[in-house]
């Protein structure tokens, strides 16, 4: 078993593996290095989150692309196929940009140090649509420039096994073909919204509900492709929707909300919810991934239904990829299946392989990870330096994340706050620090300076998070399989640091 307890250098890869997701950023230091673009951070990097860190493999083939191709003016992004490249060229106004067909994937190039590149650069990141390291490496095996390829266990239909596990977490009304996947969990979203805002859109609905404080590409995504966008940051707060939708109403095309939310693990009452959404004709989309789709049963209440597999599925922190669910039971939602289909990014087969090796471990990983976080949250909410704990069954939910997981379902994170300094404590806790959750080893995400650290950088930014009750020094835990008392011990080293 690989464990995330210890001490781990910078940019040391998690687990050890070519295609790793997770990376060590111990210090504070190191953290800000990381989001302000330090060199001495990036070069210690082969690898880390996809989206946010290009891989060794996709920069090996940047590389050779360039050489063969004798190109030097223009910055190289690696696409999944065409049609991704014209619609990262129309929505980032790339009128310089020029498109490659390569074999299996598209070359799309932008003048170096222009606005056109950085914009590129940011929706490939939140759209999901580049290439995956697999599919690079191969790539590179193909063409000669390196030797051998990571090698996985060989089957007939990779995707079948995956979309029938998923299925199975999703509820007995879910099945198979009600299941699409995608190349990550941003992907994903990304499609499903291309589509249901552009037949939103044709039906004269314009306005959107992000309910909670949702994953920043979810944000972004929204932002970029909605005609109108209206954040609610409490999603408890069901007085607040209703008279969203009372003044709004026929002009609401839906609602997206996870259940419960990143970070902040609250839950809306998704019964209430689905109601407005019925009365108004709008759609509502959910994403369980927090604590997983098998603890957190939406498939009855919602439209659709986006998860990152890339969590939980994923548990050995190797891979990338996301899925789609659409219930029969939602005419609304199957009305978005086919369309979403057409502008998908598809898994890589390399990437399906993998993910088909690991994800026989889900339901035991998810039973564990049920068992082991309530004696950590125990654990922080009595001691004396712990100031705040969210977890899914925190009693500001007022039950609504149990009555539609039962009891004894949390998952595996729980986010808190410490009281006194959040860089002692952070540089001495002897745990992996590192983007991702859902691994079988546990580790300490500080969420807001990863995902929004442009946000802690400013005075208008830390109004914004603090409206949305988000400190900038909170820390997400992610509960691996190592044993409780063993968690909490590397979580008391931690907090000594804060003294008595």
């Amino acid at each position: 078993m690989t464990s995330g307890l210890g001490r781990f250098e910078l940019g040391r890869p998690f687990p050890d593996r070519a295609h790793a997701v997770c990376v060590s950023l111990p210090t504070v230091r190191d953290l800000v290095g990381y989001e302000e673009k330090d060199p001495r951070v990036l070069e210690t990097m082969v690898s880390g989150y996809p989206r946010f860190v290009r891989h060794s493999r996709i920069e090996q083939l940047i590389d050779y692309l360039d050489r063969k191709s004798g190109e030097d003016g223009m910055t190289r992004f690696l696409v999944s196929d065409q049609k991704a490249c014209e619609e990262a060229i129309l929505y980032c106004s790339a009128d310089q940009a020029q498109v490659i067909r390569e074999k299996g994937f598209s070359s799309l190039l932008v003048p170096k140090g222009t606005d056109q590149s950085e914009r590129v650069s940011m929706f490939l990141q939140h759209s999901g649509i580049g290439i995956s390291s697999r599919r690079a490496e191969d790539v590179l095996v193909r063409e000669g420039q390196i030797q051998s390829a990571e090698s996985t266990t060989l089957m007939d239909d990779p995707g079948g096994l995956v979309r029938e596990i998923i299925a199975k977490a999703h509820g007995p009304e879910i099945f198979p073909e009600d299941v699409l996947l995608g190349s990550s969990g941003a992907n994903a979203f990304y499609a499903l919204f291309r589509e249901a805002s552009k037949q939103a859109e044709s039906s004269g609905k314009d306005l959107w509900v992000r309910l909670g404080w949702l994953y920043l590409d979810t944000i972004e995504v929204m932002e970029l492709l909605a005609g109108e966008t209206v954040q609610i940051d409490d999603p408890r707060d069901f007085g607040k929707v209703e008279a969203i939708f009372n003044e709004y109403g026929p002009r609401i095309a839906g609602i997206v909300t996870e259940f419960p939310t990143n970070p902040l693990m609250q839950a809306c009452d998704l019964q209430r919810i689905r109601s407005l959404c019925d009365k108004w004709n709008s759609l509502l989309v959910v994403d369980p991934t927090m604590t997983s789709p098998k603890n957190a049963k939406v498939s009855g209440l919602a439209d659709v239904i986006v998860n990152s597999l890339t969590k939980y599925a994923g548990c050995e922190g190797d891979v990338m990829m996301g899925s789609l669910v659409f219930p029969c039971g939602s005419d609304r939602g199957r009305e978005l299946l086919e369309g979403t289909v057409s502008r998908l990014c598809p898994p890589y087969r390399g990437d399906l392989l993998r993910m088909a090796e690991q994800i026989p471990l889900y339901n035991d990983f998810i039973e564990h990870a049920n068992q082991s976080l309530p004696h950590i949250v125990r654990f922080l909410e009595g001691h004396s330096k712990v100031k705040a704990v969210y977890w899914a069954y925190q009693s500001s939910n007022q039950g609504n994340f149990e009555e539609l997981a039962g009891p004894n379902r949390p998952g595996c994170v729980a986010s808190f706050e410490v009281d006194g300094s959040f860089k002692d404590f952070y540089d001495n806790l002897p745990m992996l620090k590192s983007p991702s959750f859902g691994t079988q080893f546990s580790l300490c995400c500080p969420y807001v300076y990863l995902a929004h650290y442009k946000l802690v950088k400013s005075e208008t930014g830390l109004e914004e998070l603090k409206r949305a009750g988000l400190s900038p020094f909170l820390c997400r835990l992610s509960v691996g399989t190592e044993q409780p008392d063993q968690i909490i011990a590397a979580i008391s080293e931690g907090l000594k640091a804060l003294g008595e």
